[in-house]
């Protein structure tokens, strides 16, 4: 098993100017050039291995650790009596729209490998009938497999609807329940366009317990995965244009 606290100290190590072992190609002044072989060594093998395994094979080999998840959430609900948590981490992009990646995204959500493709620990997110989309990724250090059913603007919070009035966007959250339809947390976004791009507002509430640990890593998790997602959608928008361009010559 990953321990976190190992893989903190090894980018803290890598971040630092003087660290006391360091390992680097001999004409870099940092060691991160090997990071960046190592991740995508490390996306690659994830891809090869969550495609040949294909998702029905995949959730059968996580079924303990799912059941483990959900007794997990269960757990700090019944503990937090009705109480809830809230984090919130903000993403600056550019070169991209707000309504452009809204639009690419939810055309990708047909797209099951481009949207496991946004996380490591992304296992399956795939259509319900109904509408609704099961969801299996880690919540803290546990694989949880929850639904949501689209995005809702009247379910957002005062402060977020008095934000999204001040900066002329939509504020819109979405309800993560369980497979029996108990309620565990909910999802928000709010995206404000700038000059050269946009900025989203990603927030996560879950019982007051998973507070800080649990709403913490799911901030980390927004980051990677909607970075991901964002440049994924600017790359495609930058190959269609050249492409038109391609063919107007």
């Amino acid at each position: 098993m990953i321990d976190r606290d190992d893989v903190t100290a090894a980018s803290a190590s890598s971040a630092s100017s003087a660290p006391a072992s360091w390992v680097r190609i001999a004409s870099e002044d940092t060691d991160t050039s090997i990071d960046r072989f190592e991740l995508f060594s490390a996306r690659r093998a994830l891809s090869l291995l969550k495609t040949a395994l294909g998702r029905e094979r995949l959730l059968e080999l996580l079924r303990d650790e799912i059941a483990a998840g959900d007794a997990f959430l269960r757990d700090h609900l019944a503990r937090s009596a009705g109480k809830e948590a809230t984090g919130t981490t903000i993403l600056r992009a550019h070169g991209i729209s707000a309504g452009e990646f809204a639009a690419w995204l939810g055309r990708a959500f047909q797209r099951e490998d481009v949207l496991l493709a946004a996380h490591p620990e992304h296992y399956s997110i795939h259509n319900q009938p109904g509408g609704s989309v099961n969801i299996v990724e880690t919540l803290g250090d546990k694989v949880c497999s929850f639904f949501m059913a689209g995005w809702d603007a009247s379910a957002a919070t005062e402060e977020e609807l008095r934000s999204a009035a001040e900066e002329g966007s939509g504020a819109r959250r979405s309800r993560m329940v369980l497979e029996d339809g108990t309620v565990v947390g909910s999802i928000s976004n709010l995206f404000r366009d700038e000059p050269d791009g946009f900025t989203v507002r990603l927030s996560v509430t879950l019982p007051a317990t998973c507070a800080p640990e649990v709403i913490d890593q799911h901030l980390e998790h927004f980051a990677v995965e909607y970075r991901n997602w964002i440049l994924a959608a600017a790359r495609e928008r930058e190959d269609e244009a050249a492409e038109t361009a391609a063919t107007t010559d």
